[in-house]
């Protein structure tokens, strides 16, 4: 993808809390200690490294994420609202912000410029929009102890990453999907489902290749929607439990967060 872009990082509260966070103590989900600094830094600090990036909006709860991120308040970055659904947000932002539109999430900490730039340059030039996934071969291989949830189509198991791109004139089509897809997240039939009885017998007789569910589900959403594999197996690796943190901090380990500007 030519030209430089917005990102949006979806640091929206969840209801009642975010257990990890009240486990550290500390106000928000982005302040969690993630290899010795606020986990929402490790991902702004990405975004600001990106020559792909333009300009970064943060959803959040800025009443509760205060300052204890403090690389969030520096240049680039700008404080939107969070809406109860992640959809009700992406929306909001598009009102303001015209595609193409990237966007990741605050609990991602392992993103790196490098995955952004395999990201953006493997997304078809036709797309409305894509996500990008992990196949379970290459998480294992690197990380065998990691526990993903994954999806099995016909010859691939993948695991979602939290990076998606919203880029073409029927962007805004899919964003109505987002937030019944996300509820459905750890229920691959319900997820399989939304794309219509067909496509779920299809999946369920082992039939349904991950190429046919893209294709399927852009027809459902009327956009032309593309799937992206990435090669690196920490492209999926967010953090909602502690042995989720656990294995982030082994990988930053192994990496040597030698990029990192602070």
């Amino acid at each position: 993808m030519n030209g430089r872009l917005t990102a949006l990082v979806l640091a929206g509260p969840r209801t009642g809390g975010d257990p990890l966070a009240n486990a550290f103590d500390v106000p928000h989900k982005a302040a969690i200690p993630v290899a010795g600094r606020p986990m929402g830094e490790w991902v702004v600090e990405a975004l600001r490294a990106s020559p792909h990036i333009d300009r970064i909006l943060v959803a959040a709860d800025w009443r509760s994420l205060g300052d204890s991120v403090p690389l969030m308040a520096r240049e680039k970055v700008v404080p939107v609202a969070a809406f109860p659904t992640i959809g009700a947000t992406i929306d909001a932002v598009l009102d303001a912000v015209p595609p193409p539109l990237l966007i990741t999430t605050v609990d991602n900490p392992l993103l790196t410029p490098e995955m952004i730039a395999e990201f953006l340059d493997k997304v078809p030039g036709e797309a409305d929009g894509a996500v990008a996934v992990v196949r379970r071969e290459v998480v294992r291989e690197a990380y065998p102890e990691a526990k993903r949830a994954y999806m099995t189509f016909r010859r691939a198991r993948v695991t979602g990453c939290n990076l998606f791109l919203l880029s073409g004139p029927r962007a805004r089509a899919a964003v109505r999907y987002w937030t019944k897809m996300d509820a459905d997240r750890t229920d691959p039939a319900a997820m399989i489902g939304n794309l219509g009885f067909g496509s779920l017998l299809l999946w369920s007789m082992g039939l349904l290749t991950l190429d046919g569910a893209a294709k399927r589900l852009s027809r459902r959403v009327g956009a032309h929607l593309a799937v992206v594999e990435m090669s690196a197996p920490e492209a999926a690796m967010d953090i909602d439990k502690m042995e989720d943190l656990i294995l982030v901090e082994t990988a930053f380990s192994r990496r040597g967060v030698h990029w990192a500007k602070g």
